[in-house]
């Protein structure tokens, strides 16, 4: 039977009101509920197995960094001596100056470094503390995830679609999905994953 969506434009964030995370703590699943608007943004997070809690107000970034530092030459006067690098997590920050030798001249100069917030190559971190999404599966192409229940049917219902009206708009989620996952020879491939993720879901979705 042909199937039909029509994408109504939704970007990802409008999922991000309910979102099933691992817990810092004790790594087991939690709930954060969160309200995704710039304007308003704020989040807390409880988890089911060890009641640890977050709040956006309170806690800081669990998740992926992006450090950048750029300086002159200490010897040369070379203009643009560059640092770019990546933490997993804030934990792997030892220092808050990074060291790259000069194109020109070789010499090794000191560099403080800037840092910003950053996600995963797969995405599947939460927008408000970073913390690791619990419904996420690997394929042989990449990671189905997704943030809770509403989310996940929502997906199911736009992979299962033999037929798919975009949304004109820029910020569309399904528009912004990788082209693995939206390729009709990978459809029974992804949706084994998402019902892999439908047996997960736990209570709080």
């Amino acid at each position: 039977m042909n199937t039909k969506y029509i994408d109504e434009g939704y970007p990802l964030l409008y999922w991000a009101k309910l979102i099933e995370a691992i817990c810092p703590k004790c790594a087991g699943v939690g709930v954060i509920r969160g309200k995704p608007d710039h304007r308003d943004w704020h989040a807390s997070f409880m988890c089911g197995c060890c009641h640890h809690s977050l709040t956006s107000e309170r806690d800081k970034w669990h998740g992926p960094l992006k450090a950048f530092g750029s300086r002159p030459c200490s010897r040369c006067g070379h203009q643009s001596v560059l640092v770019s690098l990546l933490f997993d997590q804030p934990s792997q920050i030892t220092s808050k100056h990074g060291h790259a030798k000069c194109p020109e001249c070789q010499s090794l100069n000191e560099i403080e470094l800037s840092f910003s917030r950053t996600a995963p190559t797969d995405n599947a971190v939460d927008p408000f503390f970073g913390l690791e999404l619990a419904l996420k599966e690997p394929t042989r192409h990449g990671v189905v995830w997704a943030y809770s229940a509403p989310h996940l049917a929502e997906l199911k219902a736009y992979i299962s679609a033999q037929h798919r009206i975009s949304a004109q708009e820029k910020w569309s989620y399904f528009g912004r999905l990788p082209q693995w996952i939206k390729l009709s020879k990978n459809r029974q491939m992804v949706l084994k994953a998402i019902s892999k993720l439908e047996r997960r879901l736990t209570a709080y979705s």
